[in-house]
């Protein structure tokens, strides 16, 4: 049996970002090329109010409220 894929996100997605020291949560603001993603960062001492761009490997959806992920 095969894994499926993990979904993408899209635009407007929350996600956080994968292997930081800190909990670091932002929005997707734009789908790049490339499996990559425009970021607005929301949480984090040095990300908050940042927008940078992030690949899918650094990035994860944040799990919505009640999910079993």
């Amino acid at each position: 049996m095969s894994i499926p894929p993990r979904p993408s996100p899209r635009a407007g997605d929350v996600v956080v970002l994968r292997g930081s020291e800190e909990y670091v949560e932002g929005e997707v603001i734009a789908v790049l090329a490339e499996g990559r993603y425009k970021v607005r960062w929301t949480t984090g001492l040095a990300y908050r109010d940042r927008v940078t761009t992030a690949t899918a490997d650094e990035i994860r959806k944040k799990p919505s409220p009640g999910s079993t992920n």
